[in-house]
C-alpha cells in the first residue's frame, strides 16, 4: 500500500520535470543535489514505477511520469490556494463579523459605539445578532453558538475553552410610570414582594430574583411576582410605561424612557446593584484579523462611556 506523498517531494519532482534535471532543480530550489537526487530515488521506490528515464544530457519523463507530474501540479496548485485561503481568512479585515448581544446591549452599542467603529473600520460588515440570555444559561453559563465571533453576555460561558474578559459594569434599577408610583409608592427594596412586578425569563419565569444593596451595603435578594413574563426587557419596558407594573433593567437602556419622563426610579440608585457584561471569544491566536479588530474597538470604545453605565 502506497503511504502519502509530502508536498516537499511534489514540489521537488515538480522542479526536476521544468528542468529536466536533478543539478538545475537543485540550483532553483535552493537545495543540495543530493537530497533532490535522494528525493527523486525515493518516490520512485515508494511507487515502485520510474517517473524518469535517465538520459546522457537530461532526464525524460515515462508514461506513467507525465500522469504523475500532471497529478502532482494540481496538488501542488490546491495546495497553495488552500494557504492561500486561510491566509486571506485569517489576516484580512474584509468579511463578516457576527456580534451577539441582549437586545439592550445591542441598543446601547447602536447609539454610542457602532457608528464610530464603522469609520475606523470601513472593511468590516458587522452582522448584529439577538442573543438573549435564557433561565439555563443563568444557572449553567453563556451559550456561545458558531454562529457568534463574538458575544457579549451577563454571564461567563458554559464552555472553559473560551476566552470571557470583563467588558463593563452597569447599573441595574427598577422603574414604573409616574402615575404607578404615584399609586402605589415604593420606599424600601422589601415593599416590590407586593407590587406587580414585570418578570424576566432568564430571571427565573413567573418567579424573578431581582438583587439590590440593603441598607448595610449587603446583597439583597428579593423574590418578586407579577401578571407578565417577558423574554427580554422591551416589551417589559412598553408595559411599564403603560402603568401595568415595575421593570427591572439596567439605567442604560432606559435613557430615552427616564429622560422623556415616561419613566421613573422606584429607589434610590444607591439601594441598586451593579451587573457585569462578559465579552466572550475564542483564542485570541485563532480569531481572524477582522473579530480582533472588532474585539479591540469594543473594548477601547467602552472604556470612556462608564459614565452612562453606572
Amino acid at each position: 500500500m502506497l503511504k502519502d506523498f509530502k508536498m516537499d517531494e511534489l514540489r521537488i519532482i515538480s522542479a526536476i520535470a521544468e528542468t529536466a534535471s536533478v543539478s538545475r532543480a537543485a540550483q532553483r530550489l535552493n537545495m543540495p543535489q543530493s537530497n533532490v537526487s535522494r528525493t527523486l530515488t525515493s518516490v520512485e521506490r515508494k511507487v515502485g514505477l520510474a517517473i524518469f528515464l535517465r538520459a546522457a544530457r537530461e532526464l525524460v519523463r515515462t508514461e506513467f511520469g507525465e500522469q504523475f507530474i500532471h497529478a502532482s501540479r494540481a496538488v501542488l496548485e490546491q495546495h497553495e490556494q488552500l494557504i492561500n485561503l486561510a491566509d486571506r481568512y485569517k489576516n484580512t479585515l474584509q468579511g463578516v463579523v457576527t456580534l451577539g448581544a441582549p437586545i439592550g446591549i445591542h441598543q446601547f452599542l447602536g447609539r454610542y459605539i457602532l457608528p464610530a467603529l464603522r469609520k475606523t473600520l470601513p472593511e468590516l460588515q458587522i452582522n448584529l445578532v439577538t442573543r438573549n440570555a435564557s433561565e439555563r444559561e443563568q444557572k449553567y453559563g453563556a451559550i456561545f453558538n458558531s454562529d457568534c465571533d463574538l458575544l457579549i453576555s451577563p454571564f461567563k460561558p458554559q464552555n472553559e475553552n473560551l476566552i470571557a474578559r470583563p467588558f463593563t459594569r452597569f447599573r441595574t434599577g427598577v422603574f414604573a410610570s409616574p402615575d404607578y408610583l404615584a399609586q402605589h409608592p415604593i420606599a424600601e427594596p422589601e415593599a416590590l414582594v407586593d407590587h406587580e412586578c414585570i418578570t424576566l425569563r432568564m430571571l427565573g419565569g413567573s418567579d424573578n430574583v431581582w438583587t439590590f444593596k440593603s441598607k448595610n451595603g449587603e446583597p439583597l435578594n428579593l423574590t418578586v411576582k407579577g401578571g407578565f413574563v417577558c423574554d427580554n426587557t422591551l416589551p417589559a419596558v412598553e408595559l411599564a410605561k403603560l402603568g401595568m407594573g415595575i421593570v427591572y433593567a439596567p439605567y442604560y437602556s432606559l435613557a430615552t424612557e427616564l429622560a422623556a419622563g415616561q419613566l421613573v426610579p422606584c429607589l434610590k440608585k444607591e439601594r441598586c446593584i451593579d451587573l457585569q457584561a462578559w465579552l466572550i471569544f475564542q483564542r485570541r491566536d485563532i480569531l481572524p484579523l477582522r473579530v480582533q479588530a472588532l474585539l479591540d474597538g469594543l473594548s477601547a470604545h467602552i472604556k470612556n462611556l462608564s459614565h452612562l453605565l453606572l
